[in-house]
């Protein structure tokens, strides 16, 4: 244990927002640990001194996927990089060799970003089922009713941008292997801050950005296709970046005949985001060096700290009661309007969502904070 705090401790020194702010909104945006701006830095004062180095560059892009595999528990070649959480949606969306009468099942309360993309296949004749949400969490029996043989996809988030449940992937899973359907994870919420086994969970495609829980610049995130299924899919869009390497010249397409890529590579064209993906090595280095299992009991642990102290002042967590089922966000329906600005006022960084509080916890956030925060609450309910 004593480990396990020090290397929180020293992480902690790493964010320098910690100096001047108590900064609850990982959630929403991760503030940037130094061995991720100094990455950047470095990478750019190379561009300027001599032109930068492409080969290191290209080097360093499965440098960080065999990187960002290990923390999925995955193989490399079953990692792409895109722009988003919703770039690689899509990309899940359109690769899909979908026939009439197909129909995908989302539940009602999902990210607008993980709705859009499939209601973008109506034009295709896909259904859209919208599943309503009647419990504390999704599971299997809450989109079963909404399933049938011709179910292809079950969209779900890992982990809700509110009020923060985790949903019940593993029983999803069986569900959807039952009929053949692909089960596909908003997994934003949930990746650098929870253990994230997409590959034991029965995960079919995944999808994430890098600047929430991975504290990685906006433009960068991960896309996950099991490897078995990567055949049998065709990307909207194709490069010379997807296509087998070796096979063809670099420069002229004097063979209009060479395949796919055979692994995730298919679905990434064009050159990489080669800063921001150096960037994200150095933050799954940091995370990789404290140890998702610390990161997990630490936020988790901090949450139901700040839910207890809550809870004394007959303030209740909106969301499950399981703690088995609650993740780093912890959202809190308080008394009255304007929240947001007063605890920004205070130099507390919170979110708004759905008409509550939603405060979403970092690695680098302290119990002295939550003491912090809920002092600032109380000023303002004992006025």
């Amino acid at each position: 244990m004593t480990e396990a705090l020090d290397k929180l401790h020293a992480a902690r020194a790493q964010f320098p927002v910690t100096r001047n702010r108590i900064y609850l909104d990982t959630a929403n945006t991760g503030s940037p640990p130094t061995c991720v701006t100094q990455t950047l830095a470095a990478y750019f004062a190379r561009q300027q001194d001599d032109g930068g180095d492409k080969k290191g560059a290209v080097t360093a892009v499965e440098i960080t996927r065999a990187k960002a595999a290990a923390l999925l528990g995955c193989d490399a070649a079953e990692i792409a990089f895109v722009k988003n959480t919703s770039e690689g949606l899509n990309i899940a969306a359109q690769a899909i060799d979908w026939r009439d009468g197909d129909n995908v099942v989302i539940p009602s309360r999902e990210h607008p970003n993980n709705v859009f993309p499939w209601l973008n296949l109506r034009r295709r004749g896909v259904e859209v089922r919208m599943a309503p949400e009647g419990g504390d969490w999704v599971d299997a029996d809450m989109l079963c009713p909404y399933v049938d043989a011709r179910t292809r996809v079950v969209a779900v988030a890992d982990v809700s941008f509110a009020p923060g449940q985790r949903n019940d992937l593993a029983g999803i899973a069986a569900l959807c292997h039952a009929v053949g359907a692909y089960l596909v994870v908003d997994g934003v919420q949930a990746v650098g801050l929870l253990t994230v086994r997409v590959r034991d969970l029965g995960v079919a495609m995944w999808a994430a950005s890098g600047h929430k829980g991975l504290m990685t610049p906006h433009g960068l995130g991960l896309f996950y296709c099991r490897r078995d299924l990567i055949s049998g899919l065709s990307p909207a869009y194709t490069a010379r970046a997807s296509m087998m390497p070796g096979l063809g010249d670099d420069h002229l397409v004097l063979n209009p005949d060479i395949p796919l890529c055979d692994d995730a590579r298919r679905f990434e064209i064009g050159n990489h985001n080669y800063a921001g993906v150096q960037a994200m090595g150095a933050a799954l280095d940091l995370i990789g060096g404290i140890g998702i299992a610390t990161i997990e009991q630490h936020v988790l642990g901090l949450g139901e700290y700040l839910t207890e102290l809550l809870a004394e002042r007959q303030i209740a967590r909106v969301g499950p009661q399981d703690p088995r089922r609650r993740s780093s966000i912890c959202v809190f329906a308080l008394p009255g309007e304007g929240w947001v600005e007063y605890f920004a006022a205070r130099g507390i960084i919170v979110s708004g969502r759905l008409g509550a509080i939603r405060v979403s916890i970092g690695l680098h956030n302290s119990r002295n904070e939550i003491d912090r925060f809920v002092a600032a609450l109380d000023e303002r309910l004992d006025r």
